[in-house]
């Protein structure tokens, strides 16, 4: 059975870039249907989206497609360890969800789209959860780690030096464990989505590697706007199963 929710609402300015563009403020809000601390590993979180600058809600139809969908949500924790890439559909005036918790902690959810009139939106909101697995501990401990896998398979970014505010340029190489060749397809009508987030949690980018003629390789243009540390959740398609690899670039 799921749990339905209700939150107060806690917005920050955020560092989006879907499609290359530059920063998006805060045009559209999310605002949940029920408040209340999580107390069960499995939600149906439903929500609204409201466009402030027309104070109207925003719906199935007041949104363009955007890498095949028209609503895309990303959820993770405090510690960068628990992560989710996951599509709300509309239903009537809201869009709902059904959500997944492995562990406590203070949530991520940004609601991410496209307005008919072009402008990309992406949209904050923190979700409690206290169930039995504890919050894994913060802040998060972050390495400059350009390689890892899922266990089967692997990715691996080129070694530039990252510049804050510098467009960075990274060649994104896949491949497998056991030395076979990855059979990569369109995840979401693009090469791989690749998230990436600030080591305080509070701000991300959401951009996608360009196709190479190697089928296997793609190239991540992407402007961190800090120094620090950023965790990235790569996620492509290998042999049509969704792959999500945890990698993590220190900028300079």
């Amino acid at each position: 059975m799921y749990y339905v929710l209700r939150l107060a609402l806690i917005f920050v300015t955020a560092t989006f870039n879907a499609h290359g563009h530059g920063d998006v403020d805060l045009r559209v809000e999310i605002e949940p249907t029920e408040t209340g601390i999580v107390k069960t590993e499995e939600i149906e979180f439903r929500f609204q989206l409201v466009d402030t600058k027309s104070n109207s809600l925003v719906g199935e139809d007041a949104l363009r497609i955007s890498h095949e969908r028209k609503l895309h949500l990303i959820i993770y924790d405090p510690a960068l360890k628990e992560f989710q890439h996951l599509h709300p559909v509309a239903n009537d005036d809201s869009w709902v969800i059904p959500v997944k918790f492995n562990r406590s902690g203070e949530y991520w959810f940004w609601a991410q789209g496209e307005l008919l009139d072009g402008e990309d939106f992406s949209s904050p909101v923190r979700v409690t959860v206290d169930i039995k697995d504890p919050a894994w501990p913060t802040p998060p401990t972050l390495s400059d780690l350009r390689s890892g896998s899922d266990g089967i398979s692997v990715v691996t970014l080129s070694k530039e030096r990252l510049k804050a505010g510098k467009m960075a340029m990274l060649s994104v190489e896949l491949s497998r464990n056991d030395g076979t060749e990855p059979v990569n397809s369109p995840y979401l009508g693009a090469f791989a989505h690749v998230i990436a987030v600030f080591s305080d949690a509070d701000s991300l980018i959401h951009v996608h590697p360009m196709d190479t003629a190697n089928p296997n390789q793609g190239m991540l243009h992407a402007t961190f706007p800090n120094a620090g540390y950023y965790r990235l959740w790569i996620q492509f398609m290998d042999a049509g199963t969704l792959r999500t690899v945890p990698l993590s670039v220190r900028v300079f």
